[in-house]
């Protein structure tokens, strides 16, 4: 698929090249590596919407047969940047959501992007010698132009709508809403699911198993700790856990960085 991103960049999904609109060289492009092209395909799917950390690393790296971490995917994001900075005059492209994720920054316009075909100009047969052409004839030529330029105006015109009504309506809500868990020492436990006692008492045992470094860290200096543990992972199964442990500064109550753990196809042993 392609898009035309700010009104300016044309990006082809499928071999992950960028190319100004009114380029007159094709060899002007920039073609993204495979990763980098993968990446950025996702988050133009849903503008404006979250996608978590854990989610691009299963369906960027995982997919492939290969392991992804956080340390790969902070450095693709800032090539991304990077890149798109050339013809976007957006500081934020690329949002980062602390903890959670990224989405493709939803003010920059995106829409689909259809190359259309030079059509030849309809020629006018050359009158033959004493046969007048009739005017009716030459005007007749020119309506199904006119109707074919009107129809495309008219498909550009409802595609733009549905695109900017699509962001409106799916510009997501995920993760704004946080769920406390208790304490663990001095440490806050948060999390985006909301959890029965059962599954909390469950979920304090999971992550003392899957970061044992936790317990001891949360002894001995306050943090925010935020986690996301997979249903199957509570019934023994493997799954995915997420855990982000945020160092606060107490007298501001405010997060001065995190150090996120993330397990892929995690069980308990």
């Amino acid at each position: 698929m392609n898009y035309l991103i700010a009104n300016t960049v044309i990006y082809d999904t499928e071999n992950g090249v960028l190319l100004v609109q009114d380029a007159p060289h094709k060899d002007e492009a920039k073609t993204l590596t495979p990763t980098a092209n993968r990446i950025l395909a996702l988050l133009l799917s849903a503008p404006g919407e979250v996608f978590k950390r854990e989610d691009i690393l299963d369906k960027v790296w995982e997919s492939q047969g290969h392991t992804g971490s956080n340390s790969s995917l902070n450095q693709y994001i800032s090539i991304l940047r990077k890149t798109l900075s050339v013809w976007v005059d957006d500081d934020d492209i690329i949002v980062s959501v602390p903890r959670v994720g990224f989405y493709f920054n939803s003010a920059i316009p995106v829409v689909p992007w259809v190359e259309t075909p030079e059509e030849e100009p309809d020629t006018i047969p050359e009158a033959l010698p004493g046969v007048t052409t009739p005017l009716r004839s030459v005007r007749s030529s020119f309506i199904p132009m006119a109707v074919n330029l009107i129809l495309i105006a008219a498909i550009l015109l409802v595609s733009t709508l549905a695109v900017k009504s699509y962001r409106e309506v799916h510009v997501s809500p995920l993760y704004s809403k946080v769920y406390s868990q208790g304490k663990l020492g001095l440490c806050q436990l948060n999390s985006w699911q909301k959890l029965s006692p059962e599954m909390k008492k469950s979920a304090l045992n999971i992550l003392n198993l899957a970061a044992p470094e936790l317990k001891e860290k949360c002894l001995s200096e306050p943090a925010v700790v935020y986690f996301q543990i997979q249903k199957q992972v509570y019934l023994g199964r493997e799954g995915r856990v997420f855990v982000a442990t945020c160092s606060a500064e107490q007298e501001q109550n405010s997060l001065l960085y995190c150090d996120s753990t993330y397990k892929y196809n995690w069980r308990k042993p």
